[in-house]
């Protein structure tokens, strides 16, 4: 599948489902009953000139309650199949397939830092990078904390937003062939040899006559 067949659209409806549903409502304002104050009438109801007023908690007023405004009990959450969830993961794994590279392992023996330098050094890795194991690794994660760009995932909890970044995404070959299949094409059976060519028997010479 090339990049021009990718559903461009079903990756940005999953991808702004995914930032919706991790988005929290903190910013919020008081509305007329919230502000306090506002027990006693500003001035009485006749005789002044003015505006009849009967509280200072009034949106119109100055520090008085807010109108629509903003509330935490706003809720953000988009919900999208988990059928479409799926398919748009697998959209995006196609979309940028030339960012992933396959590994035979990313495990270490030891937890230093300059072990996991080296070991990604072995295998050319540079720059930014999304690490992605099949199961825990603690030595690779605790070696890999002093590393500003790299960043450590198992596979299960890979999500569309991972994909989205510019970073390489270094996986490992097991995880690399559940997703794109294996790495390595499969033997070519061998092809049936062909059938013998039936002659007609020749004829005798009696059978000319």
């Amino acid at each position: 599948m090339s990049k021009k067949n990718v559903n461009i659209s079903l990756i940005k409806q999953a991808v702004l489902a995914k930032q919706a549903n991790a988005r929290q409502a903190t910013s919020a304002t008081k509305t007329r009953g919230m502000v306090r104050g506002g027990g006693q009438k500003p001035w009485k109801q006749k005789g002044t000139g003015r505006a009849r007023a009967g509280t200072k908690t009034s949106p119109i007023w100055v520090g008085g309650g807010q109108v629509f405004g903003p509330h935490k009990d706003r809720n953000y959450k988009t919900r999208l199949p988990k059928k479409m969830q799926r398919a748009a993961f697998k959209e995006m794994l196609t979309a940028i397939k030339d960012r992933i590279v396959s590994v035979p392992s990313l495990a270490m023996k030891t937890a230093k830092t300059k072990d996991a330098v080296a070991m990604l050094a072995k295998h050319d890795l540079r720059g930014k990078l999304l690490l992605v194991t099949e199961a825990i690794q603690p030595e690779l994660l605790l070696s890999t904390n002093n590393l500003p760009n790299v960043e450590v995932k198992m596979a299960r909890d890979l999500s569309i937003i991972d994909l989205t970044d510019t970073r390489t995404i270094v996986m490992e070959e097991a995880t690399y062939a559940g997703y794109f299949g294996p790495t390595t094409a499969p033997a070519k059976a061998d092809k049936p040899k062909a059938a013998a060519k039936k002659t007609a028997p020749k004829a005798t010479k009696t059978e000319k006559k």
